[in-house]
């Protein structure tokens, strides 16, 4: 049960790295224990726990955006430059066969939607 934690949590630093620990859509920081993990494709819509469509956001935002799509570039402002890549190739990668079940994940790691 320990490494599953330890796990999470290095999961989670690796997330919050992606905006420098603060959230990608308002800028507010956020503590280590208290983040929400946002799927960038929301499950709802066929998105998977691969790192590249995780990012860190406050409860607040995560509650906003919902299960909305939205553009990354338009939404999540203090998202660091090469994390927009990563989150675009997702995105393309989805579009390209992720509606037919196609879609194979890359560094997929199990979250807990919070």
């Amino acid at each position: 049960m320990r490494g599953i934690k330890v796990q999470k949590a290095q999961v989670k630093s690796s997330i919050l790295e992606k905006t420098g620990g603060v959230c990608a859509v308002c800028g507010r920081p956020l503590v280590h224990g208290k983040v929400t993990i946002e799927h960038y494709i929301p499950k709802y819509h066929g998105g998977t726990d691969d790192e590249r469509n995780l990012l860190p956001l406050c409860k607040n935002c995560n509650r906003r955006k919902g299960s909305r799509m939205v553009r990354a570039e338009e939404f999540y402002p203090f998202l660091k430059a090469r994390f927009f890549n990563e989150a675009n190739e997702y995105r393309t990668e989805w579009e390209n066969g992720g509606e037919q079940g196609k879609f194979e994940t890359k560094g997929s790691v199990k979250t807990e939607d919070e």
